[in-house]
């Protein structure tokens, strides 16, 4: 018989670490069940798993819905392609805030990440809670954000790293040409819980549909000073072996890289949503051609 899971908080607002996780074995409906309703509660949940193998990471995954294959990002290969490696010795960085593929009709829903190789210092991983900084808007401007969708362009963030010198160009006009945006609502609901969040980052984000520049400009600029402010963030310093779990339709995160010239490797998964039979080919084949920076 499995022990129950016991949830600790972390933040106030955001984040908790699920303890006594019994990883002997097959991960039970039970357990995953328990897992699920944590991280909904939570939106980032923390789990000390050292001795997680692939198959219990994939087991999660599917817990939620359809793990992705990322062709961009290697991967463990045979059997386990939808666990993408994240590496900093191969440049694969996310030190920026964003939700992940936001610039695809319908994102991953929830990701998970394996801590493998960690630097000595360094390398943690902040997360946001956009549902906390919705709910602390003002009334008069929860209104005015009512109906109004923003564009995510994946082009924006790679035009900046090719300015940095982070990729080549090479790679810049073979991400850039697949033109991967789209509009989504500013403030989306969620499906489990009915918690409005808002869904914008500094990142994808370009511009508010129907605005003029300055007006857009002025909107975003406040909103993500709005959602920086501490009280709605959730910071997780890694030991090896850790695993994240977070909701990517009510958090955005961004990995701070601050440990040059040392290495950080994880493993990911990222989820969508299990869709009809008749609509899945199409978006499948939306995301292959995903790509984060």
């Amino acid at each position: 018989m499995s022990i129950p899971l016991t949830v600790k908080l972390l933040g106030p607002r955001i984040g908790a670490e699920a303890l006594q996780l019994d990883l002997a074995g097959a991960l039970s409906a039970k357990t995953l069940t328990e897992l699920e309703t944590a991280l909904i509660k939570h939106e980032a949940l923390v789990l000390h798993v050292p001795d997680m193998t692939p198959d219990q990471h994939l087991a999660i995954a599917r817990h939620f819905g359809q793990a992705e294959v990322h062709i961009f990002y290697p991967n463990l290969g045979a059997g386990y392609e939808q666990i993408t490696v994240i590496d900093s010795k191969l440049g694969d960085r996310a030190d920026m805030w964003h939700h992940d593929e936001s610039f695809l009709p319908s994102p991953p829903i929830v990701t998970m990440t394996h801590a493998q190789i960690l630097p000595p210092t360094g390398g943690d991983t902040c997360w946001i809670s956009m549902t906390s900084a919705y709910d602390a808007l003002s009334p008069r401007m929860k209104q005015y954000l009512e109906g109004l969708h923003a564009w995510h362009d994946m082009n924006a963030p790679m035009t900046a790293a090719l300015q940095h010198g982070v990729v080549t160009h090479e790679r810049y006009v073979e991400v850039v040409s697949q033109n991967r945006r789209h509009l989504h609502p500013m403030v989306r609901v969620h499906p489990l819980t009915g918690r409005k969040a808002l869904y914008i980052s500094p990142t994808y984000v370009t511009h508010i549909e129907g605005l003029s520049q300055a007006e857009s400009r002025a909107i975003l600029a406040y909103l993500h000073g709005h959602c920086m402010q501490v009280e709605f963030l959730f910071k997780h310093r890694w030991t090896l072996g850790d695993m994240v779990i977070w909701d990517n339709r009510s958090v955005v995160h961004n990995a701070i890289l601050d440990y040059a010239p040392h290495q950080r490797r994880m493993h990911r998964a990222s989820v969508f949503a299990h869709q009809p039979a008749t609509t899945k080919k199409q978006d499948d084949k939306e995301a292959a051609c995903a790509t984060t920076v």
